[in-house]
């Protein structure tokens, strides 16, 4: 099951990767039903990166900050093309969560060792 957990991921992560560079270029072109095509899948990857590594907590922790920056994009396209003021308050509820996650993520904590791997290279060396 490990391998094929490793093989899923190594698939639906680019995959999540292409759909969301997908939607934006759609949401950025003004087309519509492609982008909201693009922002559908670019969704149903990133759940399936969390079911993916629902047991590996420290990959789940990036999963959920990455779905909610993912949530937040699309519910801002949604907004932004179909004309709905209201989802993008919704967008920008789920913009202060995931800024949450990522912000909880950085923290030092004695039970963890490092902070968020991926941003490791965005801390500043002390002087």
């Amino acid at each position: 099951m490990k391998r094929a957990a490793g093989f899923s991921r190594r698939v639906v992560d680019p995959v999540n990767s292409v759909a969301w560079f997908a939607m934006d270029g759609l949401w950025l072109a003004q087309l519509a039903r492609p982008a909201y095509v693009a922002a559908g899948l670019t969704l149903a990857t990133g759940a399936m990166l969390i079911l993916l590594n629902w047991r590996r907590w420290s990959r789940l922790r990036d999963d959920l900050a990455l779905n909610a920056w993912m949530w937040m994009n699309a519910l801002w396209l949604i907004s932004d093309l179909g004309g709905y003021p209201t989802l993008r308050k919704a967008a920008l509820v789920v913009a202060v969560v995931g800024a949450v996650l990522l912000l909880n993520e950085l923290r030092p904590s004695p039970s963890r060792r490092e902070a968020l791997v991926r941003f490791k290279k965005m801390r500043v060396s002390g002087r």
